[in-house]
């Protein structure tokens, strides 16, 4: 379970910053952007590491993995959407 969980975490972490890195990057915001993709190193790093030691059967990874990376990208766009109504 413990792991299964950080195999969601990191999932989530790695599609959220894919998402809104991809925004940053359409509106022309490239120091967001550069600083962002540390963000997606690490995430994805973590994913790697989770993947290597969880011992999960696959289609529990998937599960996991797929909860988290659907959350991940529905949060980044919200997320996005609320950062640029408070800049405006």
């Amino acid at each position: 379970m413990l792991m299964g969980l950080l195999v969601l975490v990191a999932a989530f972490a790695t599609v959220f910053f894919l998402g809104l890195n991809s925004k940053m990057l359409r509106d022309d915001r490239v120091l967001a952007a550069a600083l962002i993709s540390w963000l997606i190193t690490i995430s994805q790093f973590a994913m790697t590491w989770a993947v290597v030691n969880a011992g999960l059967a696959p289609l529990e990874y998937i599960l996991w993995a797929g909860t988290g990376g659907c959350t991940g990208i529905t949060f980044s766009q919200y997320f996005y959407k609320w950062i640029y109504r408070r800049n405006k």
